[in-house]
């Protein structure tokens, strides 16, 4: 078994209240390694995405209403499954679109588990629909401000608190889609990712003497419970792999990224998508 060095290590991780999610695979991978987790996510309506309360409470099957019931929920559920598992997870709700939460997030997290080792941007907002013909400056700002604003201003606080505390080892991860350079469709959405992507470059230089790396994870079509069956037939013909993703698939990648295995990689932008997007 490979030693990853994370036991002990704090993570925070945002956008993880899904049980089927990307964000809940990630905690659960790095509790299974002992290092402590903390979770922040914000439920959101299924009304403002345009689907009824009670379609998303009804819904059993994947799909758009199932997805937005499972965003609902507390992060009680990922919580629970990581303490079973003998490691320890704290949780907060929190609105990354206000500038003011980023340095009482890393105040809540220092007070319950201790300094943050490895951040996680992994909260994410999308428009529906996300079009030139639809844009809005409004919902722009809806996307930038959690996809690319937030995630920098995470990234920054975090930086400034390694350097504070004279720390020489730190990971920052971030997520992106795989489709961030033309996603036509989710026109907003995926710019704001592309910028993450391009913040990821430019910060590994920045911060690299520092002893942190900063790599971003861009993930294909992965089953967090939004793909229906239609829908994942229709992608099936754009896999090479021929299949979609498990939300596991990802969070093996980011706790590679975190591991010591990783301690030579920064700066990069990986397609973790069965060859989705090439």
């Amino acid at each position: 078994m490979i030693n990853t060095g994370l036991k002990g290590k704090v993570v925070l991780i945002t956008g993880a209240n899904n049980p089927l999610g990307i964000g809940a695979a990630t905690a659960r991978a790095f509790g299974l390694e002992g290092a402590l987790v903390f979770i922040t996510y914000l439920r959101l309506s299924p009304k403002v995405f345009g689907i009824s309360t009670t379609e998303a409470q009804q819904a059993t099957a994947p799909g758009l209403p199932f997805y937005h019931a499972m965003r609902t929920k507390t992060a009680d559920e990922v919580i629970q499954s990581i303490c079973t598992a003998g490691s320890r997870a704290e949780s907060r709700e929190a609105d990354l679109t206000d500038p003011e939460i980023v340095p009482q997030l890393f105040d809540w997290v220092e007070a319950s588990l201790g300094p943050v080792d490895i951040l996680v941007n992994n909260a994410a907002h999308y428009e529906d629909p996300d079009t030139i013909f639809t844009i809005s400056s409004q919902s722009l700002e809806r996307a930038f401000a959690v996809n690319t604003r937030a995630s920098v201003l995470l990234i920054a606080e975090f930086v400034r608190r390694q350097q504070q505390r004279n720390c020489r080892w730190g990971r920052i991860i971030n997520l992106s889609t795989d489709a961030a350079q033309v996603f036509a469709g989710q026109i907003a959405y995926g710019a704001s990712k592309a910028a993450l992507e391009a913040f990821t470059r430019s910060i590994a230089i920045e911060i690299g003497h520092l002893g942190i790396t900063i790599n971003t994870v861009a993930p294909g079509p992965v089953q967090t419970g939004y793909i229906s069956s239609e829908f994942e037939e229709k992608e099936l013909t754009a896999i090479p792999l021929q299949r979609i993703g498990q939300p596991a698939e990802i969070a093996d990648v980011i706790v590679f990224l975190a591991s010591e295995q990783a301690r030579w990689l920064t700066g990069q932008v990986i397609k973790v998508s069965g060859g989705h997007a090439l």
